[in-house]
């Protein structure tokens, strides 16, 4: 009998042992499994946001390069007000002196940085050269001839042609002095903007390369501005010579962007061609770039949002039109990202391998350490936020007005802005325009010393129509005929105003939709306190309690391990029951309609409405965040109408009309009034947010003592086919 009984303990020994080893392969199982999806987990997480970062930085750089390219604009027309100015100093004077033409340029050399130097070249025929010569060296430069430069980019007398243009008048004369005598002729870019002038007796511009350098510098802008004079054989004004200044598009540019800091953005100036692209003018790197393409890394290019493609605008130089070209370096990209991701992803990992290990010491930890990977994936969904920008190049209105406010000259771009012709304008005064001088509160401006200006206020103006719009206006002082007169510069802001507006109104919606977000976390923390941890840590301790009783109390110890899978069930039963509080399997699985069949059989209780489901989709299946919205909006209705209704009954009504899903849910009971509902009752506000996202209508009508009517109106979305 004892070698019996010796043989049945080793073989139960060894059933055991081999019940031990698969358990424990079985646990090693889980912990590879769970180890496996919680790294795979984090990696996503980190990525997504990694997305979103890359996301705000293509934003950031539209702005950037935005502000930009407008700081450009308006230095371009700052600095080409000078030929204006010129044209009509010239036009206000029957002979110009040379003393003249150089006291009437210096201040505008000092004031307006980026013009090199301005010239007067009259036109010179073959047959007079000799004697119009002869006649500059009278006047004291011995030396004056007509020069063009060889291809050593030495001055040498000028070969022979129809006609010259040879530069008469130079300021500062004492540093380009050499250029007395140059056929500004002579070069092709010049000779066909001077033939441009002469055909349309208008201002044209050309872009040339500065004397003595290779075809990659940056160029140089020449602004040829036709004088006329009385013809020989007729009244018809003739084109007599040119003033013409030439600006150097590096200074200009740098002028316009010293207010910025250098973020990693690259800078190109080209030609503006109808038949393409036309080669480029200027070209700024940054000095962050250091040589680097000029390229994002690391950014998907298929997604539009994370893959930033240079900015072009279309810049008018008289009768010549530039792109102005900003590009992204990857140093840009680089100042936008921050640890976060790198954190997410050491965070995830330091999560996961707790798991594993609470779940290598506590067999069952498996299902909850699933629904918290799937809860947090869940949590960490980031809206997108797009954002117009308003500020493309549509020209400014130009108005110039003397201290009385007599509207004495006015733009095209006036006329088209106020509905106003030109003649019309010419009888008016600022003061019909601008609603803002009404008052005579800008008068004060005319006080203020030149060093002041340019001066910069927000206004409003006044059309034709009887219409208003706010405008940006921006003032510059001249002199003309001894009378200081007034430029007023007006920008149309309509779209910025409107767009600040919008913008308040989303971050205001953005917060209210983070205080539900922090709401339901809260419910969903408090769920999981007051429930699982309670079971868990139960079933916990009892575990603990067999290693003491196994030995002197088997009997017991039997009992309590049976107790502790109870809880263990409990356990997993009220994790199931969490996650389909956040998102049933059902739904993806069976569609809309089984999860709110199977919503609704919860809550089919003794001390709960009866509720009366009328389904007409059937097993039809739409897009996941259709049936989503669905879902939580038939929830958010069934649990206002359980807590709060004290109805007997409720009627869910699911069902298709005019390609829309329409959503009905009706009680009988207390009711409320629309207009008393608080911010805090969140669930209205959601059904309405999550409404208006979709496209859809929802029309909530409650009176007090006869119940609650909500109908949804959804627009339907297919599911994808993959």
């Amino acid at each position: 009998m004892s070698s019996i009984k010796s043989s049945q303990s080793r073989n139960g020994l060894q059933a055991a042992e081999e019940k031990l080893f698969r358990s424990e392969r079985q646990r090693l199982f889980l912990c590879l499994l769970v180890a496996v999806a919680g790294i795979a987990i984090s990696i996503l997480l980190a990525q997504m946001l990694r997305k979103q970062e890359q996301r705000l930085a293509a934003v950031q750089f539209q702005h950037d390069a935005e502000r930009r390219i407008e700081a450009i604009q308006q230095a371009a027309i700052d600095r080409l007000s000078v030929a204006d100015i010129i044209e009509a100093f010239y036009s206000g004077s029957k002979l110009v002196e040379r003393n003249e033409f150089s006291a009437f340029c210096r201040p505008l050399l000092k004031k307006f940085q980026g013009v090199q130097f301005l010239g007067w070249a009259p036109l010179v025929e073959q047959s007079n050269r000799e004697s119009y010569e002869r006649a500059v060296r009278e006047e004291g430069f011995s030396g004056y001839e007509i020069t063009e430069l060889d291809n050593n980019e030495s001055y040498v007398p000028a070969g022979k042609r129809e006609i010259y243009c040879p530069i008469l008048f130079i300021e500062p004369f004492d540093k380009f002095k050499l250029l007395l005598g140059f056929d500004i002729r002579s070069d092709p870019a010049r000779r066909s903007a001077i033939d441009r002038a002469i055909a349309t007796g208008r201002q044209a511009a050309a872009f040339c390369l500065p004397s003595g350098t290779d075809s990659m510098h940056n160029r140089v802008m020449y602004v040829i501005t036709p004088i006329s004079g009385s013809g020989t054989d007729s009244d018809r004004p003739q084109t007599i010579g040119f003033a013409f200044g030439v600006y150097d598009i590096d200074s200009v540019v740098e002028d316009a962007l010293q207010p910025f800091t250098s973020v990693g953005i690259d800078l190109n100036i080209r030609e503006h061609l109808k038949t393409g692209r036309g080669e480029i003018i200027y070209s700024r790197r940054s000095p962050l770039g250091d040589g680097e393409d000029t390229s994002f890394s690391g950014v998907d290019a298929s997604d539009p949002a994370t893959s930033p493609t240079p900015v072009v605008s279309v810049i008018d130089a008289l009768d010549r039109q530039g792109e102005i070209e900003c590009v992204p370096l990857k140093c840009y990209l680089v100042q936008h990202l921050t640890w976060g991701p790198t954190l997410v992803l050491i965070t995830g990992i330091t999560i996961t391998a707790l798991s594993v290990g609470y779940l290598f010491l506590l067999i069952g930890r498996t299902a909850r350490v699933r629904r918290l990977v799937t809860q947090r994936t869940q949590e960490l969904q980031a809206s997108e936020q797009r954002f117009r920008r308003l500020v493309e190049y549509a020209g400014d209105t130009i108005i110039l007005h003397d201290s009385n406010g007599r509207i004495i000259d006015a733009n095209k771009r006036a006329s088209n802005t106020l509905g106003y012709s030109r003649d019309e304008l010419l009888t008016m005064y600022i003061s019909d325009l601008d609603i803002e001088l009404i008052s005579g509160n800008q008068l004060r401006f005319w006080s203020l010393p030149d060093d002041e200006y340019p001066v910069t206020f927000e206004g409003t103006h006044r059309r034709k129509d009887g219409s208003t719009f706010p405008v940006e206006i921006r003032l510059v002082p001249m002199i003309m005929g001894g009378e200081r007169l007034m430029i007023g510069l007006a920008r149309d802001i309509t779209d910025r105003k409107q767009a600040e507006l919008k913008l308040r109104n989303e971050q205001r919606l953005l917060r209210e939709m983070l205080d539900l977000q922090e709401q339901d976390r809260k419910l969903i923390s408090y769920d999981i306190h007051d429930g699982l941890a309670q079971q868990l840590t139960g079933a916990l301790m009892k575990f603990q309690s067999i290693e003491h009783m196994i030995a002197r109390n088997p009997t017991g110890a039997q009992e309590v391990l049976h107790e502790s899978i109870h809880l263990l069930k409990d356990a997993v039963a009220e994790t199931r029951r969490l996650i389909g509080g956040l998102r049933p399997p059902v739904l993806d699985e069976s569609g809309v309609a089984a999860a709110v069949e199977v919503l609704i059989s919860g809550y089919r209780k003794d001390d709960s409405p009866q509720i009366e489901f009328i389904d007409n989709l059937g097993p039809r299946r739409f897009a996941p965040p259709l049936e989503s919205a669905i879902f939580r909006i038939v929830q958010e209705s069934l649990t206002n109408a359980s807590r709060y209704s004290r109805s007997e009954r409720v009627r869910v009504e699911l069902g298709i009309s005019a390609e829309r899903v329409v959503i009905d849910v009706r009680d009988w009971g207390v009711g409320f009034e629309l207009e008393k509902i608080g911010n805090g009752h969140h669930g209205l506000r959601g059904i309405r947010e999550r409404v208006r996202l979709l496209g859809g209508s929802a029309t909530i009508e409650s009176v007090p003592g006869q119940g609650a009517h909500i109908r949804v109106e959804l627009p339907l979305l297919h599911p994808v086919e993959r």
